[in-house]
């Protein structure tokens, strides 16, 4: 099976930079508020900011096949997380697309587009986390 593998390192504080092992990497810190020094996203942020990106992303690509014209798409993504609890419990996606495409085949692209989103689907289902702790005293 194919693998995705993504490496992230603590830089200083709660700062860390994630690369995609493909020459991509992005820095991931807290905002000030946080006592980080909003040098990035958090990772949540990024979780959030994927979630968008990918039904922009698959979206387009699903239009592409179905020979769909659009002229602009906007997904504006929205994460319920209480102040006092680390865990989402909920997020509003809203997308917005303008095309001269009738709105039945919009819809058609659109429920393509959530069945085929590996991010929506981290999202909507439970997915298995084997976890290996090593550590190295020094």
């Amino acid at each position: 099976m194919p693998k995705i593998k993504v490496n992230a390192k603590w830089v200083q504080n709660v700062q860390s930079i994630a690369d995609n092992t493909r020459g991509h990497g992005i820095v991931l810190d807290l905002g000030t508020a946080k006592g980080g020094d909003n040098t990035g996203p958090s990772a949540l942020e990024l979780a959030i900011m994927s979630l968008a990106d990918c039904a922009v992303t698959i979206f387009a690509d699903v239009c592409k096949q179905s020979n769909v014209e659009i002229s602009k798409m906007e997904v504006v993504a929205e994460a319920d997380k209480p102040a006092d609890s680390p865990k989402l419990t909920g997020v509003n996606l809203k997308v917005t697309v303008e095309s001269k495409a009738r709105k039945q085949k919009l819809d058609a692209v659109w429920r393509r587009t959530e069945a085929n989103c590996p991010v929506v689907s981290i999202f909507q289902d439970n997915i298995p986390i084997k976890i290996e702790f090593e550590t190295i005293t020094e």
